[in-house]
Formats: structure tokens, sequence, C-alpha cells
């Protein structure tokens, strides 16, 4: 009975650590996301949504190379 609740008690710490990096990682893209939203807005006098169009990032890349 006890090896039971031990393996439960097990599998419920591991769900509970899983779903806090998952949520941790979930914050630190939203994170860069509103960061890029405002480097690129408010410093960079651009639109928002233009951050997330391809060609944009095809232009910073060609840039650093």
């Amino acid at each position: 009975m006890s090896d039971k609740y031990i393996e439960d008690n097990v599998l419920l710490t591991v769900l509970k650590t899983l779903g806090k990096v998952i949520l941790f990682l979930l914050f630190i893209v939203l994170f860069f996301v509103i960061g890029l939203f405002i480097g690129y807005s408010i410093i960079g006098d651009g639109n928002y949504w233009e951050v997330l169009n391809q060609d944009t990032w095809q232009h910073i890349l060609d840039f650093i190379r």
C-alpha cells in the first residue's frame, strides 16, 4: 500500500516540476516577443508586427554576416 502511495507521490512531483519548467519556458518566449515588439516599435520607430516578418529577420542576419 505504501509503495503505491510513494509512486503516486513521485509521479505527482515529476508532473508538477515538468509543468513549472514548461510554464517558465512559455514566459521566456512571451517576454522575448514583448521585448522584440517594444524594441522594434518604440526604439526603432517601426511597425511592431513587422518584427515577426521573415524578411526583417533575413535583413538582420544579412547585416550580421
